[in-house]
């Protein structure tokens, strides 16, 4: 394989997979890792990706936010096992939040028929998928985005004032050690930070391809967690 045609195949699984790790390809190209990251050098001095550590991560993922269908894809696998181990914190009485995501909404499997607990989300859907069981659930108001499905801005935040949550289920859109905890909205920004705020306890749910991203409004440091 040429290192031309070698590049294109690197760029490729770093949009396709969301983050490209270096040692991985190598194995899979079966070349030695140090080209790998000669080749990443280059690709990054093109402007195509971004050097991080361990690998890199298409330039895509600084500027633009996948849509519904695109999430709903997206580590399809590692996102329902990431569900599944955040459920185990799902307490079976009291209150929690639950953020709009592709993540999250995965934990409407395990939120059904829980008379005793209270859910209160900006989630529409993870709102529909569990709103005809006896769970109470609670959708915040706010101005709705299409990308996500989630209600989002003050009104959201205001209600989210006259709760206090045992756990509050939190996801993102990129984390990394410059900006920390970051999406695509200013609107979900101030609704995860008030979530944050009126909870006892906050878990991230967050699949590899997040790690490294960065997107314009932060709400959060790893050490809230």
């Amino acid at each position: 394989m040429l290192a031309e045609e070698r590049r294109l195949q690197l760029v490729a699984w770093s949009k396709t997979e969301g983050r490209l790790d270096a040692l991985e390809a190598s194995n899979r190209l079966n070349v030695a890792v140090e080209t790998i990251r000669r080749d990443l050098d280059v690709l990054q001095r093109r402007g195509v990706v971004k050097r991080v550590h361990g690998g890199a991560i298409p330039i895509e993922r600084f500027t633009k936010e996948a849509n519904r269908a695109e999430r709903k894809v997206s580590n399809s696998t590692a996102k329902a096992k990431i569900a599944q181990t955040a459920a185990t914190y799902i307490p079976e009485s009291g209150c929690i939040f639950i953020d709009g995501g592709s993540t999250t909404e995965l934990l409407w499997a395990y939120l059904r028929d829980k008379p005793n607990l209270l859910v209160a989300t900006n989630s529409i859907t993870l709102t529909a998928l569990i709103g005809e069981s006896s769970t109470k659930v609670i959708l915040l108001g706010g101005e709705v985005r299409a990308t996500s499905l989630s209600t989002t801005g003050i009104l959201a935040v205001d209600e989210l004032e006259n709760f206090h949550a045992q756990v509050a289920f939190i996801g993102l859109n990129g984390i990394s050690d410059e900006a920390g905890m970051t999406t695509a909205d200013l609107g979900e920004a101030a609704v995860k930070r008030a979530m944050i705020a009126n909870a006892a306890e906050r878990i991230l749910l967050a699949d590899h391809s997040k790690f490294g991203g960065s997107f314009a409004a932060k709400f959060a440091m790893p050490t809230e967690f």
